[in-house]
């Protein structure tokens, strides 16, 4: 008896659930056509923005096409106005569609997470900051020659995350827009002249006088080396194992390639002393230990193991 109750009350809702599919469909294709206008109006809403964004960019591009303003900063700026208007017409539409919808809710809601998005993207946020003032206030243009930290190229592109510095040797650099404000610099302008710099050590029985003249013979006569200012040798340590020179010449940095030129000169600066009989020292003395006095084969094959 109690089996045959459980078998009707199965068949009895499962004949219930066609109607309960079918009401709910119906309930919410009656929901559909009533918000059906509401959605229309927010579509309409959204893409008059989209229309004043554009008017709105063409308008800051016009305008500020007159000004010094850099190109890579109008087109930013330009986007950014547009992606403004555009999120403000879809919170706007979002009024519309959503009556119950409040731009005060949507705030209180994002302050968190603006909090956790910006300090995840604190280094972006900086480096685009960064290149921004930098293109705005344009401490240095494409072509000069910068120095910063232990880095040095020519500047090729300023962009708005990074600037791209090509080294003497040929490598490029990316160099964070963030390092480039935050460090010290050192610009030497397009076209201007750099100093370059070569340390040597000769011996104590050579004459400087006369090393300094075959120098500055060669260093004059280098391709690459501009005339004014004029090379230059001074002795600048008095070693234990030599007298340090230091050389001081002037390149372009537009017209040379400032490696070939230092390669040039030092190879001619070996090649003449060489010929006048002065001995060049390394920069760190190599000093080798002769085997002891007393010493057996045993105890002098043990030292050199160890």
């Amino acid at each position: 008896m109690q089996n045959s109750n459980t078998a009707s009350k199965v068949i009895e809702n499962a004949s219930l659930i066609p109607k309960v599919i079918l009401d709910s469909v119906d309930a919410l294709l009656t929901k559909f056509f009533e918000r059906l206008p509401y959605f229309v109006a927010g579509i309409i809403v959204l893409l008059f923005f989209w229309l004043l964004g554009k008017v709105i960019r063409n308008i800051f591009l016009s305008a500020s096409n007159r000004t010094k303003l850099d190109w890579r900063l109008r087109i930013l700026f330009s986007r950014l106005l547009v992606i403004s208007v555009f999120v403000l017409g879809i919170l706007t539409a979002l009024t519309v569609i959503i009556p119950a919808f409040s731009f005060g809710d949507l705030i209180a809601g994002l302050g968190f997470t603006s909090f956790i998005v910006g300090f995840a993207t604190k280094d972006i946020l900086n480096n685009l900051l960064s290149g921004v003032l930098i293109l705005w206030k344009e401490p240095f243009k494409i072509g000069d020659y910068i120095f910063v930290k232990d880095r040095q190229g020519k500047v090729e592109y300023i962009g708005v995350r990074a600037t791209t510095l090509r080294m003497d040797d040929g490598e490029v650099i990316l160099m964070p827009n963030g390092d480039m404000y935050s460090n010290p610099l050192t610009i030497r302008g397009a076209g201007a002249e750099r100093r370059m710099m070569l340390k040597i050590s000769i011996g104590y029985e050579a004459e400087i006088e006369q090393a300094k003249t075959n120098i500055l013979e060669v260093t004059r006569e280098a391709e690459g080396v501009v005339g004014e200012p004029q090379p230059n040798v001074y002795v600048t340590n008095l070693a234990a194992e030599g007298v340090d020179l230091s050389i001081y010449f002037w390149i372009k940095t537009d017209e040379t390639n400032p490696m070939a030129v230092f390669y040039r000169v030092a190879t001619g600066i070996k090649k003449v002393l060489g010929k006048s009989g002065v001995k060049l020292y390394p920069a760190n003395p190599v000093v080798i230990q002769k085997t002891g006095d007393g010493e057996s084969p045993e105890e002098e094959n043990k030292r050199e193991d160890f």
